[in-house]
């Protein structure tokens, strides 16, 4: 859809609604007959009328808090935010032929219509907004759980990172002086992915070059374990430019890792092609692979949770597609990483 055009709807949908409105309310103070309108009779019908409005109000704030609003609002497309000018208007517009129709367009009823749809779309905004107020605090009440059992685990699986560190360098050494340079660069790899759990992922954001580097160290790894086939095809595209854009640590790693995992077989042929872009701070990142993850338990978990980090971290900023069938798997993200 065309933002354009639907910008122009959104411009013209409450001016022709307004322009509406100035008509009949133009009419309505013209002479009339003196017929005019017969008041429904009884206080109870006239209770039962009020009753009925605010019930249908209730139902519409509800059907348009899920449906619409969230629908909306929140799209990354601005053709797709522009209709909400247009909705809202064609919304009040209902409200408003439903109370004329109860009050048998009747044209002294016109002014007091108008007043009373205003304020029941005022209802059905405050209802869409407070339960998106609700929703958010919920989101974040969940994250700060989720981080917190993290941060549990994390103490409860804690080993000396020195430790490690000089376990590691021990080894390099030892491999360097024996002329082992895969072993040696193998374990320097190791080294870095080490000490990038400790002291980056904990972090809120990092540089993006800092998270790409992961994920280049994690791949090169996994490629020394795969055998030299020609029924294995790797393919990796990188381009990210020098940038200050920061990103959530480990983010795109279980793309990846989920890629290698239910990728790859030694009987049949498969591939892997990876692509990461960056364009005025906004990266493209896709991976699409050969899907032998039928039977396999646990695919689905870390993709899972990067949908979860993109929806609380990143909100509306991003575009996330997964498109799999029983040969092939693939995922499409678009991440605007200028806030």
């Amino acid at each position: 859809m065309n933002p354009k055009i639907t910008k122009k709807i959104s411009y013209f949908a409450p001016i022709g609604l307004a322009l509406y409105w100035l008509i009949l309310l133009k009419a309505s103070a013209m002479p009339e007959s003196k017929e005019g309108f017969i008041l429904q009779s009884g206080y109870i019908k006239y209770l039962l009328g009020w009753i009925g409005i605010f019930l249908l109000s209730v139902g519409i704030a509800y059907v348009h808090y899920k449906w619409v609003f969230l629908k909306i609002v929140y799209h990354y497309s601005p053709a797709i935010r522009y209709l909400w000018s247009s909705w809202v208007s064609v919304l009040v517009w209902l409200i408003f032929e439903l109370l004329q129709f109860r009050t048998g367009h009747f044209g002294g009823y016109i002014d007091e219509n108008i007043l009373v749809s205003l304020l029941v779309l005022i209802l059905i905004l405050l209802v869409a907004y407070i339960g998106d107020y609700i929703r958010t605090k919920q989101l974040q009440t969940k994250l700060l759980q989720s981080k917190s059992e993290a941060d549990l685990h994390a103490l409860k699986a804690q080993i000396n990172p020195h430790f490690l560190f000089n376990v590691l360098n021990t080894v390099y050494n030892q491999a360097s002086l024996e002329e082992s340079p895969n072993t040696a660069d193998m374990i320097l790899k190791i080294s870095d992915l080490l000490r990038f759990s400790i002291e980056e992922a904990p972090k809120n954001k990092i540089p993006l070059e800092k998270e790409i580097s992961f994920l280049q160290n994690y791949i090169d790894l996994q490629k020394t374990r795969l055998p030299k086939s020609p029924k294995i095809e790797l393919d990796f595209h990188w381009e990210i430019p020098a940038n200050t854009c920061v990103i959530s640590p480990m983010l795109l790693m279980p793309l990846a890792e989920n890629a290698f995992r239910y990728g790859f077989s030694l009987s049949h042929p498969c591939y892997i092609r990876l692509s990461a872009i960056l364009e005025q701070q906004t990266l493209k990142f896709s991976i699409e692979n050969s899907n032998f993850a039928v039977g396999r338990e646990g695919l689905g978990t870390g993709l899972k949770q990067v949908q979860e980090r993109l929806k609380l971290e990143y909100n509306n900023q991003n575009e996330f597609h997964i498109q799999k069938n029983d040969k092939t798997f693939s995922v499409q993200l678009k991440l605007n990483l200028g806030n």
